[in-house]
């Protein structure tokens, strides 16, 4: 089971990897001088265009996400998905002027957002209860591995100097974690729920022996009693034929909607985004060269990679509500210092205050990765019902897209005009986010996806058993007095 996971994560390295490739490309002297860029009079709004268009192109590819998951499968679209990124990557990697370039950027935001999208709910549908958190946790290690294998390998291409055409390797290095999980989709199950809903329960019983299995459980008990709660729950959900309407007004609905997309919105607005995509520029204005502004960077998501893989001791072990709290408090307290350092020291000559600037950064990484990195993923896998899933997974990510359009076109123009206070929206986001978290998100921790609802005001999917049964019970009794009455009146 572990090693289909891996496998199908490397769909979550396909946006990684995509979504920051072109910080790397910007800093090649060659790509520069190939497109133009070093004497377009509009050089600034091309390469915002870049950035911008990725993360339109992912708004959309969020957006039909949801409905394309129910309608063909979460790990067909993970399949579509890799493929759009694929041939986008490699035209991208041929591209033979800005214009080709920004459209193909386009189409791979678009393929980058469904991988996503599916990935993370696709293995919260698979896994166990117990394990779902540490599980579903292996997606944004992934992200992290895409990150981190495109920050080295651009940095290894800056010392590169070849024939111009330096820039064109690291894109088409982006083809190979496609490769990678195309073939790997091809030799891995469906999520079972999907099989019950499409009503190939033999196979969905297949993958729950399979993947559920238990030493001590020799006859299946367990997938059993979980296959059961999975039918009754999906009969009466597909019962509901729930509009949008009615998934944004009701109120066992709504609270699951504004958790799905203000989570994402809230922990993108943390600072994470601008760090990530801006960051060689934060080190520079803190006083560092070219090269140890690349290092700085390919070392900051280095931290973050390992920070991710040391959230899966924890992640299972704390409420989540508990868990996401911790990390905007530490991610807002270090953007803080943060702050005060950038307000009273930049420009300066104390280097031993503006290496502390860089430190921080390193430390809101280690809160961001440990507590929060995650359950932007998991925890939407795991609020939304069988038949809202894909749905409030996709509008989750659109927020996320948006959330990153709003803050990457606005920081370069921000930290020119009104530097680190720009900052101070971030913190003020993010300890009103800390705020909701703590007084208002259930938590999910190790509850099975059926009675999760329960949660959130819905009728548990055992309670309406006994019910019925209760009824059955009723009409029999009343069924059986009535024929004693009719032999006695006879």
């Amino acid at each position: 089971m572990v090693g289909s996971i891996i496998g199908m994560s490397w769909g979550s390295a396909v946006f990684g990897y995509a979504g920051s490739i072109i910080g790397t490309t910007l800093g090649q002297p060659s790509f520069i001088k190939y497109m133009g860029l070093d004497t377009a009079s509009n050089a600034a709004d091309l390469i915002g265009a870049m950035n911008a268009l990725f993360f339109v192109g992912g708004l959309f590819g969020s957006l039909i996400t949801g409905h394309a998951a129910d309608k063909f499968g979460r790990r067909m679209m993970i399949i579509v998905g890799a493929v759009i990124v694929l041939i986008s990557t490699a035209l991208l990697a041929g591209s033979v002027n800005m214009a080709m370039f920004i459209v193909f950027r386009f189409t791979q935001g678009f393929g980058s957002f469904i991988e996503l999208a599916t990935v993370p709910l696709w293995i919260s549908e698979v896994v166990p209860p117990k394990d779902r958190g540490i599980l579903v946790d292996i997606h944004p290690i992934f992200i992290n591995v895409g990150y981190l294998l495109a920050s080295y390998v651009g940095v290894g291409f800056y010392y590169y100097q070849g024939t111009g055409k330096e820039w064109r390797y690291p894109l088409a290095i982006g083809c190979l974690p496609c490769l990678i999980v195309i073939v790997c989709a091809f030799c891995t199950p469906e999520s079972p729920r999907h099989l019950i809903r499409k009503g190939q329960e033999d196979k969905a019983w297949e993958v729950l022996c399979k993947w559920h299995a238990h030493p001590n459980d020799t006859s299946h008990e367990y997938a059993a009693e979980e296959f059961a709660m999975v039918k009754r729950q999906i009969a009466q959900d597909e019962a509901k034929h729930v509009s949008f309407k009615e998934f944004v007004t009701a109120p066992v609905y709504r609270k699951r909607l504004l958790i799905g997309v203000g989570l994402p919105f809230v922990l993108m607005s943390s600072g994470v985004l601008v760090i990530n995509n801006y960051g060689t520029l934060l080190y520079g204005s803190l006083g560092f060269g070219p090269s140890q502004q690349l290092h700085f960077q390919a070392g900051w998501l280095a931290v973050s990679f390992v920070m991710n893989v040391l959230a899966v001791l924890i992640v299972d072990r704390v409420p989540r509500h508990i868990l996401i709290t911790i990390g905007l408090v530490g991610a807002g307290s270090s953007v803080i210092v943060e702050c005060a350092i950038q307000a009273n020291f930049l420009g300066s000559t104390n280097k031993s205050a503006l290496s502390a600037g860089v430190a921080m950064l390193y430390v809101y990484v280690f809160f961001y990765g440990v507590f929060l990195d995650g359950p932007t993923y998991f925890y939407l896998g795991e609020i939304f019902p069988n038949h809202l899933r894909a749905r409030g997974m996709a509008l989750g990510m659109a927020s996320l897209c948006l959330a990153n359009i709003i803050w990457l076109q606005a920081a370069p123009t921000a930290f020119a005009n009104i530097g680190w206070k720009y900052y101070l929206f971030s913190i003020i986001i993010t300890f009103l986010g800390a705020i909701w978290a703590f007084t208002s998100f259930p938590d999910t921790r190790n509850v099975p996806l059926e009675e999760i609802g329960a949660l959130f005001g819905d009728c548990r999917t055992n309670d309406l058993d006994r019910s019925s049964a209760d009824v059955n019970d009723d009409t029999e009794k009343a069924t059986a007095t009535e024929h004693r009455e009719v032999v006695i009146k006879g």
